[in-house]
């Protein structure tokens, strides 16, 4: 009798940057093409963005959760939020789930887990941003009790792209 495993959320470690990375520059890839520049989504590169993410994952001010499924499929990082956050003390920064492993709930789990952590911290009511053209990031958010908020402008490949900002209310998804 095989045994699946089960899978997990977990904080993420150094070790699982180039995984991270990998995650990262696929869903851009798959998420992004038609939005931005092919060029710019066909030189993203694993090795360089899994250099970053080690930075990231050792800020202790943020947290960075991953789906382990097992090997990482997802992530979600967060911390106080960014820029002018007009009443919002905490921000997902990003969250991503590999195409081949979307719509089986991993996005939600890694939402609720950074949730939980935020608030723990205090850092609530919580922001995150998305593309305007990335309507199925609009519908995730929603789904999850987030308004729409605000819109502003962000520099992609030299370019201006507007994104839309979400906000949850305080004590909203706080890991539950």
């Amino acid at each position: 009798m095989t045994r699946a495993l089960a899978v997990q959320i977990r904080q993420a470690t150094s070790g699982d940057a180039p995984a991270i990375a990998r995650v990262q520059v696929r869903t851009w890839q798959h998420t992004y093409r038609g939005i931005l520049p092919d060029p710019f989504l066909d030189s993203l590169d694993v090795e360089r963005s899994a250099e970053s993410w080690r930075a990231v994952i050792s800020d202790r001010r943020r947290i960075t959760h991953v789906v382990d499924a097992p090997g990482v499929v997802g992530f979600c990082t967060a911390g106080p939020a960014r820029g002018d956050p007009t009443g919002f003390r905490g921000e997902v920064e990003a969250i991503y789930v590999d195409p081949a492993d979307q719509g089986q709930g991993h996005g939600t789990a890694l939402v609720r887990a950074t949730m939980g952590w935020l608030a723990a911290r205090r850092l609530t009511p919580v922001l995150v941003w998305a593309l305007e053209a990335n309507t199925n990031a609009h519908g995730f958010y929603r789904s999850l009790g987030a308004q729409r908020l605000d819109t502003r402008l962000l520099r992609i490949a030299d370019a201006l792209y507007p994104e839309v900002g979400f906000g949850w209310p305080e004590g909203a998804l706080t890991g539950g």
